[in-house]
């Protein structure tokens, strides 16, 4: 692990066996400060209210609670644990990034890529002190094909409306997520990113140039792409990509 910081983690499956041998893995790793565990979706809230664990390692099929109604109801709470999803179902990875999750394990859970998403969960709350999501080292999944993704969103470099899907364009490609554009800013970084009209928002460090033509005020992505500045939206976004 990374720092001298210590991770609370809670295990939440119905079934003992996986519980333990998750248990297994997670003694193996250093600066984890306590691991619980949970065989419900019922027990798992009523110990994360009363705990505040950073983590769940959170399967998805039980007979009482599904983890993704677990991982809702987590989501209104004051202390927000990160996700991670542990199942022997890779049909749900699509619906799992809908809750920013920090990763998505098959089981048999691989202690390497255990390792690797408990140092992704201890690097982002190292760097931001919280579970906020104002940071662009924030990673969000994004559905490619019949499987979900994670993203830097520090690597999206603008963000266009798609009749009712929001393209999120990288430099190498682009992903189509079924949101609001508003929805969706609300879950990026605020400090990179800057609508400039209803339809497109730009991340301000992918911006090489703005432009006046006329009436018609725009800026100029690194790729050269142009994307217009909204009539409206010109106050707010030039005083922001002027600094």
């Amino acid at each position: 692990m990374m720092s001298n910081q210590k991770l609370d983690i809670l295990i939440v499956d119905d079934e003992p066996l996986a519980r333990g041998r998750i248990k297994s893995l997670c003694n193996r790793m250093t600066n984890i400060n306590r691991v619980d565990m949970a065989s419900g979706g019922r027990e798992a809230l009523d110990m994360v209210a009363q705990n505040c664990p950073e983590i769940l390692l959170l399967d998805i099929d039980m007979p009482d609670l599904s983890g993704m109604e677990v991982a809702k109801q987590c989501r209104q709470m004051t202390n927000v644990p990160e996700i991670i999803f542990t199942t022997a179902h890779d049909r749900y990875a699509v619906e799992a990034f809908r809750f920013d999750a920090t990763d998505y394990l098959l089981k048999p859970v691989k202690e390497d890529l255990l390792r690797e998403a408990l140092e992704r969960v201890q690097k982002k709350r190292q760097t931001t002190g919280s579970t906020l999501q104002t940071k662009s080292d924030q990673r969000l999944w994004v559905q490619d094909g019949n499987t979900a993704v994670q993203i830097g969103c520090g690597d999206i470099g603008w963000i266009e409306a798609d009749r009712d899907y929001m393209r999120l364009c990288l430099p190498e490609r682009s992903y189509l997520v079924h949101e609001s554009m508003q929805s969706l800013l609300q879950r990026l970084p605020a400090d990179i990113f800057v609508r400039v009209h209803r339809s497109a928002a730009v991340n301000r460090n992918f911006v090489r140039d703005v432009r006046r033509k006329g009436r018609r005020r725009f800026v100029v992505m690194q790729d050269g792409t142009e994307l217009t500045i909204g009539p409206s939206f010109v106050k707010a976004a030039m005083s922001v990509l002027a600094q």
